[in-house]
């Protein structure tokens, strides 16, 4: 139990820290809500995710690779960083044109604005790297500084743009210079306070090596980008620019707490990864105990922003039509979380392989229902699309681990968190005259004294979040 509560204590202090970033960006998002047309919001949305598809090509998982090797060889970081930060310099060059191509061709209404994108490009893709050095070294208090001057540049230039009354593609640049903060602020560590003197090269056979080991880990994550954000260029492609807006605004609800289960199962899967040689019983509990308690607090999520998305969108003055997107990709809230449980585990037990395979399975899947409900449907055809993906990437993680380790049982085993869901969605029913912030807290209350009334968290389960909360 010390184990669990342990871990435990380290998700909520992760989970802690980085919300306080999230909030700052998730309050940029409603500024550019508030001074952007949809349509101008749609254009911004839309070259945000085209940038973020041509970054995959600037990293091929060299970045974990240099954590890894250094987090075991200190001696090897500046021959590492030397060698990536030039090949990074070509894979950009690479990069840009392949975002320039794209958006001449897919998008030609964005080409115009390619400069702002191309250096938006660069300050992610270095800031990225140059950011990994505190997790090779071990150094978080920097990476903690990083986050929170980053959503503090972020803010304070969105908040002199929108004062000034600037066009959306002026907040490409405004994203550019957070992130440039990053950047300075690693130099200014490895350089200045580490005395490190990476200086640029290019070792062929050595990068070489590198781009072989990250080979794997690099397709995976071109998998599973792709598949989170294939659907806006489906959507621009098929729709407009004001669709798209309407449905990267909704998406924003939800991305504004997809990080949690991601960070928690972060600081879970070392206790994972432990318990996996320690048998198959204690890892198939502690797989299963990680479901239950993701479900604990995505149950209520999902629930919530389904029944509230009309007040929510109101209390920030969003898009009107972003209502009903958000409503139906509330749904997939749940999946997000429980999906955590099933990509972590998989990992643990060695079987990233079927991972990868399964992520690609899901983007074919993603791919096809896209097709085929947004000509019909719109915006709203991909929403039910991400929620039906999400419901795909459930049923094949289950899958896999029931071959492998241990068939959970996925209604039965989290159906008392479920009916004190349900318990919570008719209060919130009840009470959804009220002020949106008083609802909230009331039905959090009533979610709460549901899971105690209807036992749906046992003893264990119960120590281990007390004794994670107070040390």
């Amino acid at each position: 139990m010390s184990l669990a509560s342990r871990t435990f204590r380290n998700t909520a202090l992760v989970v802690g820290s980085r919300a306080v970033a999230k909030v700052a960006t998730f309050v940029v998002v409603v500024l550019l809500w508030r001074h952007l047309a949809d349509a101008e919001y749609g254009r911004f949305g839309a070259m945000i995710v085209y940038v973020s598809l041509a970054q995959l090509l600037a990293d091929l998982g060299t970045q974990t690779v240099f954590v890894r090797d250094v987090a075991r060889d200190r001696a090897v970081f500046d021959r590492y960083l030397g060698n990536l930060i030039s090949v990074r310099l070509l894979l950009l060059v690479l990069s840009g044109l392949v975002l320039a191509g794209a958006l001449r061709l897919l998008a030609p209404a964005l080409f115009p604005f390619t400069l702002g994108a191309f250096v938006l490009l660069i300050t992610v893709s270095y800031s990225g790297l140059l950011r990994s050095a505190f997790y090779a070294r071990g150094t978080l208090g920097y990476e903690v500084v990083a986050i929170l001057g980053e959503a503090a540049v972020l803010l304070g230039l969105t908040l002199y743009a929108v004062g000034h009354r600037a066009s959306w593609d002026a907040f490409l640049w405004v994203y550019a210079a957070s992130y440039l903060f990053t950047c300075l602020l690693a130099l200014g560590v490895i350089f200045g306070i580490w005395r490190e003197r990476p200086s640029p090269r290019l070792d062929l056979g050595f990068l070489r090596d590198v781009l072989r080991s990250g080979a794997p880990l690099a397709l995976g994550f071109v998998i599973t980008s792709i598949y989170a954000q294939v659907d806006v260029v489906l959507l621009q492609l098929f729709t407009n620019f004001r669709m798209v807006g309407w449905y990267v605004a909704a998406n924003k609800y939800v991305d504004a707490i997809a990080w949690i289960p991601q960070t928690a199962m972060n600081a879970v899967f070392p206790a994972l990864s432990l318990l996996s040689v320690s048998g198959k019983d204690r890892l198939s509990l502690a797989y299963q105990k990680s479901y239950r308690l993701l479900a604990v607090v995505g149950v209520p999520l999902a629930v919530g922003i389904a029944l509230t998305a009309p007040a929510l969108v109101h209390a920030v003055r969003g898009y009107e039509q972003t209502i009903p997107a958000l409503a139906i990709l509330a749904l997939s809230v749940v999946f997000l979380f429980l999906n955590n449980a099933f990509i972590y585990t998989l990992t643990a037990i060695n079987r990233q392989a079927d991972f990868t395979r399964l992520a690609l399975a899901t983007l074919v899947v993603n791919v096809v229902l896209n097709l085929a409900l947004i000509p019909p449907f719109g915006y709203l055809g991909a929403s039910w699309a991400a929620v039906l993906t999400e419901l795909a990437l459930f049923l094949g993680g289950w899958w896999l681990l029931r071959r492998h380790l241990y068939a959970l049982p996925v209604v039965r085993g989290i159906a008392r968190i479920l009916l004190s869901g349900g318990v919570m969605g008719l209060a919130v029913l009840l009470l959804r005259s009220w002020p949106v912030v008083l609802v909230i807290l009331v039905g959090a209350a009533v979610y709460a004294v549901a899971l105690v009334l209807l036992r749906a968290v046992d003893a264990d389960e119960w120590r281990v979040i007390r004794k994670g909360l107070i040390p």
